[in-house]
């Protein structure tokens, strides 16, 4: 399927190990590639941003989206939960920084991060799309449709987080929407 793929399409999956790295993650979600179809120049980093999702934003809704608040230890103490014998026994059994790794914060290996099953999902959508439109290579714009297809993924969520309408950008990106945006 990558030989299909534009350039910006493969400036965009190379962009999307950058961002999951940024964040210090071992796996590319779908909040990676959409970050990386907003960071790489082109016609749907343009719809994105025409439609109040600019890099910067998304990446600050990524935060937001992805964050856990803090533990109250105090709080969980007044219900009788001790935190740190929690961390103690989890460490004991599963190892020293177990509850870090399942966040996704453990060390990185070299090359390729592995994409989750979700942002699997995304790029058959974006092949999908890419036929129904009978176009014969996926393109950035391919990978944002096939992205917002999936109303569970964080991509949508981020999207509408940072105050995007997704139905806005998907009309925006189709063959019509499209030609409108460039002033046909």
């Amino acid at each position: 399927m990558f030989e299909r793929f534009t350039r910006d399409a493969k400036e965009t999956v190379v962009q999307a190990q950058v961002e999951a790295r940024a964040l210090g993650h071992d796996f590319i979600g779908t909040e990676h590639l959409l970050l990386a179809v907003a960071a790489v120049p082109g016609d749907a980093s343009r719809v994105l941003a025409e439609n109040g999702a600019t890099a910067d934003a998304l990446r600050a809704a990524v935060r937001e989206e992805i964050e856990c608040p803090p533990l109250d230890a105090g709080a969980l103490a007044s219900i009788g939960i001790d935190l740190d014998e929690i961390r103690r026994r989890v460490e004991a059994s599963f190892g020293p920084g177990a509850l870090e790794r399942g966040r996704g914060r453990r060390p990185h290996r070299r090359g390729m991060i592995p994409f989750t099953p979700r942002a699997k999902k995304a790029l058959e959508l974006a092949l999908r799309e890419a036929v129904a439109r009978s176009d014969r290579h996926i393109g950035a714009e391919h990978l944002l449709l096939g992205l917002l297809r999936d109303d569970k993924a964080l991509a949508v969520g981020v999207l509408r987080r940072s105050g995007a309408r997704v139905e806005r950008v998907r009309d925006s990106l189709s063959p019509a929407g499209s030609r409108r945006g460039r002033g046909a």
